[in-house]
């Protein structure tokens, strides 16, 4: 069980939240110098997080944030793992993200990194300042796409991180594919952990709605 503390009063920002917002224009700027392809490719991804760590200027104080230093440090690793792989690839190991000769692999992947491009700005919108990179509580946003995912931003970069892959079909874009899926799996377990300690009514939401997508079964009452 995640432990976690209420919040009745304080600063709507902490410092980690600076550096993670600077360090992310670094690495996007640092990207788009290594491999202008790969920067092209990530930016609907880098313009959702730089929308998202704007955002964290304007958002209220916390009602509850977990208490531990591995689930905040597991936010800023899952949020700049594939970001720090893909300049690593570009700088030393161009192989590892170059385009595939499978026509038809690109075009599925262009396709797809298309559509949850555009589609990424619909659970934006929705989340806006209750966002964090940090396991914290401000609202809970349960409408829009919210009504389909738990987690529709995720979901949003699951696909656009697997259109990008297809049009390269590297096996070790593929390895860190499934790393930056099992940091995110844990990220969201300790974000849910804090949800239900915040908010009595998430326990039900989460019976309701899928983490990534609909529920194909629903559990019994």
């Amino acid at each position: 069980m995640t432990e976690t503390v209420a919040v009745s009063a304080g600063r709507r920002h902490r410092w980690s939240d600076w550096i993670g917002l600077l360090f992310y224009f670094a690495s996007a700027v640092g990207l788009y110098r290594g491999s202008p392809q790969l920067g092209l490719l990530m930016l609907p991804s880098i313009a959702h997080e730089v929308l998202i760590g704007t955002a964290f200027l304007l958002r209220p104080p916390p009602r509850r944030r977990t208490t531990g230093l591995f689930p905040r440090a597991m936010g800023y690793i899952h949020t700049f793992f594939i970001v720090v792989f893909l300049q690593v690839a570009a700088r030393w190991h161009p192989e590892w993200v170059t385009a595939t000769a499978n026509e038809n692999a690109k075009l599925a992947g262009t396709y797809l990194w298309l559509v949850s491009s555009v589609l990424g700005l619909w659970p934006l919108w929705y989340l806006r300042h209750s966002f964090s990179l940090e396991p914290e509580a401000r609202t809970l946003v349960v409408s829009g796409p919210y009504r389909l995912a738990r987690h529709p931003v995720y979901t949003v970069y699951i696909l656009t991180l697997v259109g990008i892959w297809l049009r390269t079909l590297s096996v070790p874009f593929l390895i860190a594919l499934l790393v930056w899926v099992g940091l995110l799996l844990i990220r969201v377990h300790y974000e849910e952990e804090v949800l239900a300690a915040a908010f009595p009514e998430y326990r039900d939401y989460q019976r309701r709605v899928g983490p990534f997508g609909p529920k194909l079964v629903k559990r019994a009452s």
